[in-house]
């Protein structure tokens, strides 16, 4: 009889055979004990070594596309082979911390109404990288796309009302989490489904899933206590900003009716104006721009 798997993790790897294998390593380095088995695959005709970076006898599947496809499309291709009792969806662009991978095992046995939990972030200096996020709606919108977020962070008034500003110090939940790093119940994919593929490539479908579980009755939940360094902009990706604007929309477009969207898109509309008008640059002000039509015209 085979082993129990207690996680299965899936990593995607395009453009970025360096992070991959950095991240690959650090899965296997603090692992442990613990029953795991990891998933790549290869999103690109360049080669993607591992071999000297996976442990012999290590449970390690390795796939390789045709074709290049979205993130979605990678992730779902990994997670429908998964054996594990739980899946974690991990960046290439990632660093496992020492007993991260423990520690959501058990947060994720403590909270059996938790369909999603992500661990703690850290950028590449050791700041802590905001992960806890609201869906669009007026005031947490203006805030974030202001970038008042930053003044205000741990104000206790606003701290649980707009996510951003929360000190991630505490477990929490959450409305979405940034998808760096998800932790993810079997039974929750069982019943709401895998990644939208059909509709997000890349951006916008981290919230996506957390909408699809909250509406199941599902909790998407924050564990201070497992952390992982996010190396984030390493990975190669044309046009990064007006992606993630893109990706918003397509959220948007799927989850809200025009009616709904209306009084989100004129404060964060009104925010984006404020942030041309301070742009420091032309490049900046070219985002702004793009993002003002791109919020008017989808």
């Amino acid at each position: 009889m085979s082993e129990a798997i207690d996680l299965s993790v899936c990593v995607v790897n395009h453009r970025t055979p360096d992070l991959t294998r950095a991240c690959v390593k650090s899965i296997y380095d603090t692992a442990g004990d613990l029953p795991i088995e990891v998933f790549v695959v290869n999103n690109t005709a360049e080669p993607c070594e591992l071999s000297d970076v996976v442990p012999p006898d290590a449970p390690f599947v390795f796939l390789q596309n045709e074709r290049p496809m979205g993130f979605s499309a990678n992730q779902n291709q990994m997670l429908r082979r998964a054996r594990g009792r739980y899946r974690m969806c991990l960046n290439s662009d990632t660093i496992v911390h020492p007993g991260a991978l423990g520690e959501l095992i058990r947060f994720m046995d403590a909270h059996p109404e938790c369909a999603i939990a992500g661990p703690k972030l850290r950028f590449g200096d050791g700041t802590i990288q905001p992960s806890l996020r609201n869906f669009p709606a007026p005031f947490a919108s203006f805030v974030e796309v202001s970038g008042l977020w930053t003044r205000l962070k741990g104000k206790r008034w606003i701290r649980d009302r707009v996510l951003l500003c929360n000190l991630h110090d505490r477990v929490v939940e959450s409305e979405w989490l940034h998808g760096a790093c998800y932790i993810v119940r079997h039974e929750a994919i069982d019943q709401v489904g895998l990644w939208d593929e059909e509709t997000f490539t890349m951006f916008g479908e981290d919230a996506d899933w957390c909408w699809r579980m909250r509406a199941a009755g599902w909790k998407i939940l924050f564990d201070p206590a497992a952390e992982i360094t996010h190396l984030e902009g390493r990975t190669p990706y044309d046009d990064r900003a007006i992606a993630l604007w893109e990706g918003g929309m397509r959220f948007v477009r799927k989850h809200y009716t025009p009616l709904r969207f209306l009084p989100v898109r004129l404060s964060a509309g009104f925010a984006i104006v404020l942030r041309w008008v301070i742009a420091r640059n032309a490049a900046e002000r070219r985002t702004f721009g793009l993002a003002f039509r791109q919020m008017f015209t989808a």
